[in-house]
């Protein structure tokens, strides 16, 4: 193998490598690609001493501990692609600069993200001036990471085409020096604690550009230019401003990039209205985020995103009013937090039929939720919260195979039946702020943990029975066709399907899950529940002595548990009671006998507990 110039063992499953160099007689080797093996190891410091290399490749190859540059200056000196991005090297950037500098004039590509690098960029980084590849970003190790200024030598690296220092440390301003880039295509800036002022002098010269990011995180930056400024990059497709005050105007030189697909001004102090020549560039968005700003007026009905790529949209964290916009064509529609009114239309599942993302949370909206939604079949995240729904929870789960996240939380809704799923985890106490909430259904899934105790301060289940809904539309292909809503709910282990205009009392139903802990002393404060299952559960405690608050309770299964203690005295003034099973508990003492008690003559209800007695147990 000694005229072997290059050697490529990308992915190969390699775990170590060896201390010594295993290339001595391969004097002529210009290329070594190791990437993407589990190496988990430091890096032998031959690997540095390979004069011949051109292009050295280690990229994600689980590379641990310090960089060896405190050895001396490498002997890469004809090295041209350097690719060390994506380990878990420690090191100065100031040493592993200086050690590079023997290739100052050679060294065309360098990729060091996603490491653990620290200290300031030095001002020699602008004697590399072959360099046209530079990618520092997101090499934070807790409150040290690569920080301090952008030397102002970095105008001197005419040829650079890529530069990205995302997600560190840096502060202090932004040099005007950038300026001088001419050749730089993609710039990234995000996610640093620049100040100062960003004019039109740090973009003068940069006709190539076409990815502008820049964000900070002190938010004491500021993008200022004149009122006449006209970009020189023509050609821009993404535009990422965030934390830093571009306003208080919409920028209106953003008018004169006709090739933008992007346009990301996120928290970026921008007031007043959205200008119209922004609707005439909608259709060739496929990302609008102008969200946390004060943008106010209306929602735009106008906008045209019919964009290829499924557009993402959000205004979130506005002033903007108005009713719920049909964008047909969006992926992405995030509008919480702002002054939107009226309802959900009804035809949203037909219009907007590409969606995966739709939060329109904190905001007016009052009405149902359309049952339409089931169309949307690929919706991922659905979010409703804050607002002021009322009516049924429509059962439209079933067509939307590819929901992951709902938030229907603080509306005023007053139904949810979740029976026979799969559900698994403990019951949320989130429920609880379902205010009008009066009927809940969780049985048959594999809920574990106990039962939330704020059930008790829920009104919805406070109140007289309540009457269903009278009639909703469904939509179909051509025509709208009226039908009946009805319900099924298991009763006493019977379906009861309740139609419109049929009164239902409060119900909830958590049976044949593995709920364990004691059964909630306020749940007896629900005195106007109409039906409460707990069967086929693991609960342990005793019955709470005032049950007998339930006074218009007609169901009761508490059957198929680990319940102990007597049968508190005071069921005996649930009158209402027509239905009641304790089997299969640990229940002891004597069974009531006054009142409704008196009619329960069926010794099931009662068997699989050896200390009962008293009639019908025995």
């Amino acid at each position: 193998m000694s005229s072997l110039l290059e050697l490529h063992l990308a992915s190969c499953g390699i775990s170590s490598l060896p201390p010594t160099s295993p290339f001595l007689n391969i004097t002529p080797l210009s290329v070594l690609d190791l990437s993407g093996n589990p190496l988990n190891t430091s890096m032998p410091s031959w690997l540095f001493n390979m004069s011949t290399l051109t292009e050295l490749n280690l990229y994600a190859s689980s590379l641990i501990g310090p960089i060896p540059s405190m050895f001396g200056r490498w002997n890469l000196c004809q090295i041209q692609y350097l690719v060390l991005g994506l380990n878990d090297l420690i090191g100065d950037i100031t040493e592993l600069i200086e050690a590079l500098s023997c290739s100052n004039q050679s060294l065309e590509f360098l990729d060091l993200r996603f490491n653990q690098l620290t200290g300031k960029l030095p001002h020699s980084l602008g004697k590399f001036t072959s360099l046209f590849y530079l990618d520092l970003s997101t090499n934070p190790v807790n409150s040290h990471t690569i920080s301090g200024p952008i030397p102002t030598s970095i105008g001197n690296l005419s040829n650079l085409v890529y530069l990205n220092v995302d997600n560190n440390k840096l502060n202090g301003k932004i040099p005007e020096s950038i300026g001088k880039l001419t050749n730089l295509h993609s710039l990234h800036l995000r996610e640093n604690y620049w100040e100062g002022t960003l004019t039109n002098l740090h973009f003068h010269n940069l006709t190539n550009l076409v990815y502008l990011s820049v964000s900070s995180k002190k938010n004491s930056l500021s993008f200022k230019v004149t009122n006449d400024w006209v970009p020189p990059f023509k050609n821009l497709f993404h535009l990422e401003i965030s934390g830093c005050d571009v306003g208080p105007t919409f920028p209106n030189w953003l008018r004169e990039l006709n090739s933008l697909n992007d346009i990301i001004l996120k928290n970026a102090g921008i007031s007043g209205i959205i200008p119209h020549w922004l609707y005439n560039m909608s259709s060739q968005i496929s990302q609008l985020d102008l969200s946390h700003n004060k943008i106010s007026g209306y929602f735009p009905k106008k906008m045209n995103f019919t964009s290829s790529n499924l557009p993402r949209v959000d205004f979130s964290f506005n002033q903007l009013k108005g009713s719920v916009p049909l964008w047909s064509g969006v992926s992405g529609l995030y509008l919480r937090n702002n002054l939107l009114s009226g309802t959900v239309p009804t035809n949203i599942g037909e219009e907007m039929s590409n969606l995966i993302d739709l939060d329109l949370s904190n905001n007016n909206l009052n009405g149902r939720i359309p049952i339409s939604l089931n169309e949307i079949q690929n919706l991922n995240h659905l979010d409703l919260s804050y607002n002021y729904l009322f009516g049924e929870i429509p059962e439209f789960w079933m067509g939307m195979q590819s929901l992951q996240i709902i938030d229907l939380s603080n509306n005023n809704l007053s139904e949810l039946l979740l029976r026979g799923n799969i559900l698994t985890g403990s019951i949320p106490k989130e429920l609880c702020g379902l205010r009008s909430l009066h009927i809940l259904d969780l049985a048959e899934n594999n809920l574990s943990g106990s039962i939330p105790t704020c059930f008790g301060d829920v009104e919805g289940f406070k109140v007289p029975q309540t009457y269903f809904i009278d009639l909703i539309y469904s939509i179909t292909d051509d025509s709208i066709v009226p039908y009946t809503r009805h319900t099924e709910l298991v009763i006493n282990r019977r379906i009861v399907k309740y139609l419109k205009q049929m009164p239902v009392h409060s119900i909830i139903d958590l049976s044949k899950n593995y709920l364990s802990g004691e059964i909630p002393e306020k749940i007896t404060q629900l005195i106007h529940l109409g039906a409460l299952n707990l069967s086929w559960n693991q609960l342990t405690g005793n019955i709470p002595n005032n049950i007998g608050s339930l006074i218009d309770l007609e169901n009761l299964d508490l059957s198929h548990n680990n319940l102990s203690g007597p049968v508190p005295p005071s069921m005996a003034s649930m009158t209402f009671l027509s239905h009641l099973n304790l089997s299969y508990n640990n229940l002891s003492e004597q069974i009531p006998m006054a009142n409704q008690f008196g009619t329960f003559n069926e010794p099931a209800i009662y068997e699989g507990n050896p200390g009962l007695c008293g009639y019908p147990a025995n």
